[in-house]
């Protein structure tokens, strides 16, 4: 498993000064549709131990560690896409994985 880095992604951690991320789903859920979301989470250093045995993502400082909620829904990657997402607020995202979205109403 690797990580690539666009050029946004790689100026964003430098300017956040932050290396460790959580990889983890959102779930959404409304009338027939199940949406699962993947998200990166910064995680602060007091909180590390928390993670400690999650899966590891690393490539030098950076490190992601993979929620098991993210491992059972889409497995573990050859490699995680990074770029940044958002005008105002910026946010790291993987390029290279897309929400799942389920239809839950039968019709017939």
């Amino acid at each position: 498993m690797s990580i690539l880095l666009s050029n946004k992604s790689k100026e964003y951690l430098k300017r956040s000064n932050t290396s460790n991320f959580l990889v983890d789903i959102i779930f959404i859920e409304e009338p027939c549709t199940q949406i699962y979301n993947p998200v990166i989470e910064k995680i602060e250093d007091v909180d590390l131990e928390n993670y400690k045995d999650f899966e590891k993502v690393s490539h030098d400082n950076l490190i992601l560690y993979l929620s098991d909620w993210f491992i059972k829904i889409y497995g573990t990657l050859e490699e995680y896409k990074l770029d940044i997402n958002g005008i105002f607020k910026k946010k790291l995202i993987i390029k290279n994985i897309n929400p799942i979205i389920k239809n839950t109403c039968k019709v017939d």
